[in-house]
């Protein structure tokens, strides 16, 4: 359910605030990403895409996940959950948990979770197996109101309580390895609608999450929603969250690509920020997302706010 909009933008004020800033590029064909801190370092979760994905690289037969040191590139622990896809991480307690979809093309029903001391030996097991007429594609976890732990599931599927293309539902764990889904036909964020790629997070008694909204004409923009119960939806009066321009093709670090790198980077369609997840780092509220045509030539870029996770995220709503 969505709360009345049109009743917010009359009576809602939106002085001028602090605006995230583009920095440009990162990488070639990376999507689905994950900024985390790890012992005083800030890391990078990427599923590494197999050739079913992997339109630009086509080196790989199987989806992998890995780590990689954000400043440097450099990879950090060892590559795991091979035949995987869609990943997210969450660090707690000095535990890394990795959940994500068991295949490597995405197309199943079965999220597993992986979890690690050090990012080199990693054990897993079955946390959630959603309908058989459901696909699982981007997921992402918070812990949320009573320590509950949340995760925002994109789903698709011919079903009646799906409706069209994709949907983000949810579910809840006490320890971040045992999951339960909450009743879709009730926790269904935007049936009606294209709604995708979720990032949850939770601040003082309300769930934020960023979401993938199509546009006309085949351009997508994420838009950002809060709730207190993961029903009822307050759309931001500052949307969408970030827009598809020229500030994407920046390169941050221009030495890390070659020349025909950087002519496809520049000549590259852009219609289309996504994939949006985000981490609080020494005071800057990081955020990693993927932009390109939709149609598999996809770029992983970066943007920072000078400020904390939770001041930026109560930003965007008046």
């Amino acid at each position: 359910m969505i709360l009345n909009y049109t009743d917010t933008i009359k009576h809602a004020q939106t002085p001028r605030v602090k605006k995230m800033q583009k920095k440009g590029t990162l990488k070639i064909s990376a999507v689905e990403t994950t900024p985390v801190v790890w012992n005083g370092r800030l890391l990078r979760f990427e599923w590494l895409r197999s050739s079913a994905w992997d339109t630009f690289h086509k080196q790989r037969d199987v989806g992998s996940y890995q780590f990689f040191d954000m400043e440097t590139e450099e990879c950090v622990g060892a590559e795991f959950a091979f035949d995987h896809a869609f990943g997210c991480c969450y660090a707690e307690d000095g535990v890394m948990y990795a959940h994500g979809v068991r295949g490597s093309d995405g197309a199943t029903n079965v999220i597993d979770v992986f979890w690690s001391r050090d990012l080199i030996s990693w054990e897993t097991r079955t946390a959630l197996v959603l309908p058989e007429y459901l696909k699982v594609f981007n997921t992402s976890v918070c812990k949320g109101a009573d320590g509950i732990y949340v995760m925002a599931i994109e789903i698709s599927g011919p079903h009646e309580l799906v409706g069209p293309a994709y949907k983000c539902v949810f579910a809840t764990s006490r320890d971040l390895l045992s999951w339960e889904l909450l009743p879709i036909d009730k926790y269904i964020y935007r049936k009606e609608k294209y709604s995708a790629c979720p990032a949850i997070r939770y601040f003082d008694g309300y769930y934020y999450m960023v979401y993938l909204d199509v546009l006309p004409y085949a351009r997508y923009a994420p838009y950002i929603i809060r709730s207190k119960d993961l029903l009822a939806w307050e759309i931001a009066v500052r949307n969408p969250f970030m827009c598809f321009d020229d500030d994407d093709k920046r390169l941050i670090h221009p030495e890390r690509f070659t020349e025909s790198d950087r002519a496809f980077i520049e000549n590259a369609v852009d219609c289309n920020n996504s994939d949006v997840d985000f981490c609080e780092f020494e005071g800057k509220t990081y955020i990693l997302y993927s932009w390109g045509n939709q149609c598999g030539k996809e770029f992983l870029a970066l943007a920072v706010y000078d400020g904390g996770m939770k001041e930026f995220l109560t930003s965007f709503f008046a």
